[in-house]
Order: C-alpha cells, then sequence, then structure tokens
C-alpha cells in the first residue's frame, strides 16, 4: 500500500513537473507573438522616408538592385534551409526505422554544385553592383541643371544658391526632372547628407569639399536627415526637398531674391533694429548684405514650414517659446547666449519675423 502511494506521488509529481513545464512552454511562445506582433506594428508606422518609394533614377536604381539580391537571398535561404529540414526529419531518430546515410569521402558532383553555384551567384551580384553604380554616376552637367552649396551645421542645413543669389535654410527647392549638382562641406563635425526617395548618402566633411547630385522626377515633398552621428541632437537636423512644377518653383526663387519686408509699425521697427543692430545681426543674415553668418537666414524666415532643424513647426507661438528659452527646446543649440530677453523685445521681434515671408 506504501509503494503504490508513494508511485501516485511520483505520478503526480510528474504531471505536476509536465504541466508548469507546458505552461512555460505557452509563456515564452505568447511573450514571442506579442513581440512579433509589436515589430510588426512599429515596421509599419508611417512618417519614415525609404528609398523603396523612389522618386528619383537614383533611388530606383538602389531600390531595383534591393530588391533583386532580396529575392535572391531568399531563394538560397529557402534551398539551403529546406534541405536541412529534410534531411533532419527523414534522418531523426527512430528505433523502428533507423536510417543511416551512406558515407563517403569525396563527391565530385556535390563539390561542383556547392562551388559553382556561389560563385555565379557572386558574379551576377557583381555584375549588377556595376550596372548600378554606372546607373547613378552623375552624369555631364547640361543647360538648365542647378547648383546648390550645402551645408551642415550642429544642428541644420543651410544652402545656397550661388546662380540665383538665394541663402535659406532647412527646405530645399528644386524644379522637376532637372538634375541638381551640390557640393557639400560643414561648418564644425562630420554630417552625412541623405534624402532616401532622391538620393543615397554622402558624408559632409569639415574643411573637405565632397559632391554628389540628384533629381526630381515627380513633384512632392521628400523628407531629408543628417545620417550620421553628429552630437546631441542629430536626431533633430532634419531637412525637406520641395520638387516644385517649373511655375511654382519660378514663384519661389522670385519671392526668395526680394529684400527683406521693411517694418510697417513702431515695433516691428523696433523688432528690425533689434535684428539688424542688436543680439540677431551678429549670427543671423537679413537680406544680402550682412556679416558672416553662422545661423539661418532670416530674410524670408516666414516662407519656410519649421526651424531647428525642422524640429518644431513655423509659428508666432513656437518662435516666442524659442526667444524665451531655446535651450529647454533644442538643447546645445549655438543660441545659449540669447536668453533672459525682455519681454517687450520678444514681442518687437515676433512681431517683425512673422511679417519676413
Amino acid at each position: 500500500m506504501k509503494q503504490a502511494y508513494r508511485w501516485f506521488l511520483a505520478f503526480r509529481g510528474v504531471l505536476h513537473s509536465t504541466k508548469h513545464k507546458k505552461q512555460r512552454i505557452r509563456r515564452k511562445f505568447g511573450y514571442g507573438f506579442i513581440f512579433l506582433l509589436m515589430g510588426v506594428a512599429l515596421s509599419s508606422c508611417a512618417g519614415s522616408p525609404t528609398f523603396l518609394q523612389s522618386a528619383s533614377p537614383i533611388a530606383d536604381a538602389q531600390a531595383s538592385l534591393y530588391r533583386t539580391l532580396l529575392v535572391m537571398s531568399a531563394g538560397v535561404f529557402i534551398v539551403v534551409e529546406g534541405l536541412l529540414v529534410i534531411n533532419i526529419v527523414w534522418f531523426r531518430k527512430n528505433p523502428a526505422r533507423e536510417i543511416t546515410p551512406s558515407q563517403r569521402y569525396r563527391d565530385v558532383v556535390v563539390e561542383a554544385v556547392y562551388t559553382i553555384i556561389p560563385v555565379v551567384i557572386v558574379v551576377v551580384i557583381f555584375a549588377m553592383t556595376i550596372n548600378t553604380m554606372q546607373t547613378i554616376a552623375a552624369p555631364a552637367e547640361q543647360p538648365g541643371d542647378l547648383n546648390i552649396d550645402v551645408r551642415g551645421h550642429q544642428w541644420w542645413w543651410e544652402f545656397d544658391y550661388p546662380d540665383l543669389g538665394i541663402i535659406t535654410a532647412h527646405e530645399l527647392h528644386i524644379p522637376v526632372g532637372k538634375n541638381v549638382f551640390i557640393t557639400l562641406n560643414s561648418a564644425d563635425v562630420i554630417h552625412s547628407f541623405w534624402v532616401p526617395q532622391l538620393a543615397g548618402k554622402t558624408d559632409v566633411f569639415p574643411d573637405v569639399t565632397n559632391h554628389m547630385w540628384l533629381r526630381g522626377d515627380t513633384v512632392g515633398a521628400y523628407h531629408g536627415q543628417c545620417s550620421e552621428y553628429c552630437g546631441l541632437n542629430h536626431a533633430n537636423m532634419r531637412f525637406t526637398v520641395y520638387v516644385d512644377t517649373p511655375q511654382d518653383y519660378q514663384a519661389w526663387v522670385a519671392n526668395q531674391q526680394k529684400p527683406p519686408v521693411e517694418p510697417q509699425d513702431d515695433l516691428q521697427k523696433q523688432g528690425h533694429t533689434l535684428i539688424v543692430n542688436g543680439i540677431c545681426g551678429s549670427c543671423h543674415l537679413l537680406g544680402e548684405d550682412g556679416p558672416e553668418h553662422v545661423a539661418p537666414s532670416l530674410t524670408h524666415l516666414f516662407s519656410r514650414k519649421g526651424f531647428a532643424g525642422e524640429t518644431y513647426d513655423l509659428n508666432a507661438e513656437n518662435i516666442r517659446k524659442w526667444l524665451t528659452d531655446n535651450q529647454a527646446m533644442k538643447p546645445g543649440n549655438d543660441m545659449i547666449h540669447v536668453k533672459n530677453l525682455p519681454q517687450s523685445q520678444i514681442n518687437a521681434l515676433v512681431a517683425y519675423l512673422t511679417q519676413l515671408k
């Protein structure tokens, strides 16, 4: 009787252990499924630009190569893993059906297959890569093409159109279907200029000039960013490339070439004086003439949609907050010396700045 009771306790312990083991397995699979769903959900979040949604010949060539390599890689994965699974299942240990594969030291056919096929794949990939590189190589400059000097700062982008006499920031306007040749340099540290839907990444170095080109074939707004870690607010060093119709582009150029508007009342005049002769004028440019500037041009400030590296929407409320405490909005920016401004000066600056369209 005692022996039977011991057997009962042992059997119950086995059942209890098995039950907990199954629960642990279910829990692990449950967590894994939850994490998988989270990954799918996060990967589908909108707003991140991708070269797979190409709008230029450069991004289109890159996307085409990527998709081809993805299909080839998937094919190799399916074949290799399929053969592995077949062998695991077929030769699994089974007392009722013991199968021992034949043992061979050399097999010329097998060795030839797993040597020649990878070599052919690598050669094909090399040929496709060379063809893509030739496709995205900079074309010869033609009449009507555009030249732009791009300068990276911590943490914003400056765009200089030397042939048009335009200097702006955060927003790059180009005409649809025209080749744009870009000269790149940095005012401080290493950055990287990247517009995923229009062109690949190009590093931007201090004291070194680099070059790239792009072309927008579809009218629209394309988001770009710095893709080289460059300090505390690297993630807030964004910009937008606007591919405009010829008419919209000419209208934008005509507006940017206008001088800054004259102040209309006493409050705006006070703000204008603060910019030209006060603390703002030592860094910012207002109009074509002025000292060497290290901050974004204010000439047509409110013709843009964002500021501070497109971290914030450009409106009177955000400008007022910025002038009150810019370090709270974007820590580490170069306007650290602009603080504790009297409310009267902030009011005057906001009154005039909002007229610069």
